[in-house]
């Protein structure tokens, strides 16, 4: 909006995503609402692409169908039944890598099945990258007693770049953290929107009110029908915006 990077649908989107991220790293609690909502969303979503993927091979509503029920219950009981055995409340899932991951991931599938340009993919894995890291500090922040001037024995589990309790996971995290990243569209967009789209400087310009508050704005007549003031040629617009 101010800067130029997202309409006012846009940002909605963007801030949706941004809470879907705060909630992803209690996916490593087994009794956690997040995960079950998490496993839930994706299982229906990854059997929608899967049966969309097959849509040509198998033309008939029947096939299709069992192609989505088979591709959910593969995910949402068998694949769910395997993480929660695997994974450790404020394990390798409570780490910069894994917030790193879930934003490359989001990044790469906005991309690739949602069709999104670059710029738009970036942004929608950034936000929930953000979110994520907002959760990972928080966390952090609530280990520490600041009147008492003392520390909880969860100070460093959350925030952190390995875990402590297994190699192997850390491992596996970072490997699937950098094929995540290869699987992204191309940075070039969204870098030549932040450097040469003047972004920072009109967010300086716009911070504060002028002469008068809650005034009309001057620049807004100027704006398109969809409410974003131009601020770039390389601007990229959501296809429902």
């Amino acid at each position: 909006m101010v800067g130029g990077l997202a309409s006012e649908k846009q940002v909605i989107l963007y801030f949706l995503l941004g809470t879907i991220g705060s909630l992803l790293p209690d996916i490593d609690s087994d009794t956690s609402t997040p995960l079950q909502i998490a496993f839930s969303f994706f299982s229906i979503l990854l059997a929608f692409m899967v049966m969309f993927y097959f849509f040509g091979l198998f033309p008939s509503v029947v096939e299709l169908i069992l192609i989505w029920l088979a591709t959910y219950l593969f995910i949402r009981w068998i694949i769910f039944a395997l993480f929660t055995r695997l994974t450790t409340h404020r394990g390798i899932f409570h780490s910069v890598p894994a917030a790193l991951f879930f934003g490359f991931l989001v990044a790469a599938m906005s991309s690739r099945f949602l069709l999104f340009n670059p710029l738009q993919a970036w942004m929608s894995g950034g936000f929930i990258c953000f979110g994520y890291l907002v959760h990972l500090l928080l966390d952090e922040l609530y280990s520490v007693n600041v009147f008492g001037i003392r520390t909880k024995k969860s100070l460093g589990t959350a925030l952190k770049f390995y875990f402590k309790g297994s190699l192997p996971a850390t491992v596996y995290m970072y490997a699937a953290m950098i094929a995540a990243f290869l699987a992204t569209p191309t940075m070039t967009p969204f870098t030549q929107q932040l450097i040469d789209g003047g972004i920072f400087q009109t967010i300086q310009q716009r911070m504060a009110p002028g002469e008068t508050w809650f005034g009309r704005s001057p620049t807004r007549q100027d704006s398109g029908k969809d409410g974003l003031i131009p601020a770039s040629p390389h601007l990229y617009k959501l296809p429902f915006s």
